[in-house]
């Protein structure tokens, strides 16, 4: 009885996933929700452009005129913020959905109740069938926001329009709304569960398996595509094991992997919950720490996994395992992530010149330390 009225409290909550898996998908949903929204309100552009037109023309479509404009003008800016969205961030589009919404079932309320009052609300239950179908949300928030029209629609049919009329409309409104949440959440769910299949097949795809980093070309197009948004401060690591070569033939691959393991867990542990840790094959590896910090605070993370390193023990305690570390700060040694990597990998270089076992920043912070 628990299992089953949890399942339909996630169903009703989250759409039929759990509040772990909504929230690792939380950022494309907003994407999906982003163009999806863009594309309906480039059609009503063009059909409202259209009636407004159409207005121009015909007395019959002429007392509807300032409406077209009106709806015509909003899903115009509707469409400018969906772009401005796309390079900026999609934090703010599920309100602008609610917007959206909202202006389309004025539309069909002014329509169907004041301006038309002989005939019955077909727009405004074609809406209620089919917005919530083009938006992804919790169920419980979009079925909530309907039902609050509805509240609204309800009184407003029967004081303008006949009895038998706002009688109709109320049914079928009603029928519409189930209809519609019954569908939204059959498919929200499909979608959703979809998203959680791609995003386990991609995960599986950029993880290496060896350290849990991300690989290469996962970890380069994840801070490339940050670096182009709004999240571009940040810093950028370039570390190898020194000597692991020499780790290697003494004491063999086992023993090496078993190195890099340790040295994926010693990332995780020194630098902050939110860095990207990836490994660019053998003993190279890169960290990106996003936003703004003092240098005592990486200092410190800088010093704690050197320490980490350095506490593995070889088999014969002969070879002191340690890492070398370059350090790149954005935007102060580049906004690119090609620029970043290359001033990083000179700090690399340095710590190796002057001796291994250290981080060196790139000149422009002039800061040296080691263990």
């Amino acid at each position: 009885m628990r299992s089953f009225i949890k399942k339909y409290w996630n169903f009703f909550i989250y759409g039929g996933v759990t509040k772990q898996e909504y929230q690792e998908i939380a950022e494309e949903v907003r994407e999906k929700n982003r163009s999806s929204l863009s594309m309906a309100s480039i059609c009503l552009v063009i059909m409202f452009a259209g009636l407004f037109l159409g207005s121009l023309l015909s007395e019959m479509m002429a007392p509807n005129r300032k409406i077209y404009g009106l709806i015509w003008v909003c899903f115009l800016i509707i469409q400018i913020l969906c772009q401005i969205m796309k390079k900026k961030g999609n934090h703010f589009i599920v309100p602008l959905w609610y917007v959206a919404m909202t202006g389309m079932l004025a539309y069909a309320i002014i329509l169907n109740t004041i301006l038309r009052r002989d005939i019955s609300a077909t727009t405004f239950c074609v809406i209620m069938i089919a917005a919530p179908l083009l938006v992804i949300d919790r169920p419980w928030r979009l079925f909530g926001y309907f039902f609050l029209v509805l509240c609204f629609f309800i009184p407003v049919d029967f004081h303008q329009k006949a009895y038998y009329l706002a009688y109709t409309d109320t049914v079928n409104a009603l029928c519409c709304i189930f209809l519609g949440s019954a569908i939204h959440m059959r498919i929200m769910r499909t979608k959703m569960r979809e998203m959680i299949q791609k995003r386990y097949i991609e995960r599986e795809r950029d993880t290496d398996k060896l350290t849990g980093c991300f690989t290469k070309a996962a970890f380069e197009r994840m801070i490339t595509k940050r670096l182009h948004t709004s999240e571009h401060h940040g810093i950028l690591l370039i570390m190898d094991l020194d000597y692991f070569k020499s780790i290697n033939d003494n004491y063999g691959h086992v023993f090496g992997d078993m190195v890099l393991h340790t040295m994926g867990d010693c990332i995780r542990h020194s630098f902050p919950d939110n860095a990207m840790a990836g490994r660019f094959g053998g003993d190279e590896f890169q960290v990106w720490i996003p936003g703004e910090f003092h240098n005592k605070e990486i200092i410190s993370c800088l010093n704690k996994f050197l320490a980490d390193i350095r506490s593995i023990e070889t088999p014969d305690n002969k070879i002191q395992i340690g890492a070398s570390i370059g350090v790149a700060v954005c935007p102060v040694n580049g906004d690119k992530y090609s620029v970043l990597f290359e001033n990083a990998d000179a700090a690399l270089y340095s710590a190796k010149n002057l001796g291994r076992n250290r981080y060196v920043f790139c000149p422009e912070m002039r800061i040296r330390g080691k263990v």
